[in-house]
């Protein structure tokens, strides 16, 4: 088995990159347990701003982990591991690489945001999820989103 992490800059500003249709596939699959219904159609949109780590086994796109930045940090705006693939580590994979291509940017802040646990409780491994990763919750925003936000920061420096 062959993997591979691919950095794409700004995918949909490429006329039928089918990368786009990949990574909006992958969010299809995951709408009703973990996305809302407006999720992909939005993902194809914001990739003509942001940018994405996808991961591919044996040339398939398995996962993908969309990026921007905002106010001088790393803001993970999506992500996703096709069903079929959990519980492999890939997910891991894909935030390591964004703290690598980060820190090799300059930045020293990685944010994310996520639903709180208590208002949906599958969102409860999210958390976990960021967490492992050395993220830590820093605010809730009950007015975002249609059931409140967290976010979470990963501090690079501190490694």
């Amino acid at each position: 088995m062959s993997l591979t992490i691919q950095l794409h800059q700004r995918p949909a500003t490429l006329a039928g990159n089918p990368v786009v249709d990949q990574i909006v596939g992958v969010a299809e699959q995951l709408t009703e347990q973990w996305f809302t219904p407006n999720v992909p159609d939005d993902a194809r949109r914001d990739l003509l701003f942001h940018d994405a780590l996808c991961l591919y086994e044996d040339g398939q796109m398995r996962g993908f982990l969309m990026f921007t930045s905002r106010d001088g940090r790393i803001e993970v705006t999506l992500m996703g591991i096709d069903p079929a693939c959990r519980a492999r580590g890939y997910g891991s994979m894909l935030m390591d690489r964004l703290f690598e291509h980060a820190r090799k940017l300059g930045f020293t802040q990685v944010v994310a945001m996520t639903v709180p646990p208590d208002r949906k409780p599958t969102y409860a491994a999210t958390v976990a999820f960021y967490e492992s990763h050395g993220f830590a919750v820093t605010r809730r925003y009950d007015e975002l989103w249609e059931d409140g936000a967290l976010e979470l920061v990963k501090d690079l420096q501190a490694e």
